[in-house]
């Protein structure tokens, strides 16, 4: 299936784009998403611009994840080879990523709160 995934890199004054495109069986697919989400998860937040960049990408991300993911088992011949999808997005270390926002929504309500 051609599919694009995007990734995304916060730096305080500017910011980066990257993106995979495919046409992608399921495995490899699932591969590149979780890479790149992974790199947006870790990489992503540190601007201001950034945080809601790396929202989007992310949701996009996970929106042609669905497509990719309805795909038949990739069919290997015996020389041919396919990308390891690995550990789900959520299982990774990369996860922790969320931290940011949601640490910054909170930081922001309590200022909001405590009249900030």
């Amino acid at each position: 299936m051609n599919v694009r995934f995007h990734g995304h890199q916060g730096m305080l004054v500017m910011m980066r784009f990257s993106h995979a495109d495919g046409p992608f069986c399921r495995d490899c697919g699932l591969a590149v998403y979780r890479d790149m989400s992974a790199e947006t998860l870790v990489r992503g937040w540190w601007g201001p611009f950034s945080l809601f960049a790396a929202a989007f990408v992310l949701v996009l991300n996970a929106v042609r994840r669905g497509k990719v993911a309805r795909l038949p088992a990739p069919e290997r011949g015996r020389n041919e080879r396919t990308l390891e999808p690995g550990k789900p997005l959520l299982d990774r270390t990369a996860a922790y990523g969320l931290l940011v926002p949601a640490l910054l929504l909170v930081f922001v309500g309590w200022s909001l709160a405590n009249g900030g």
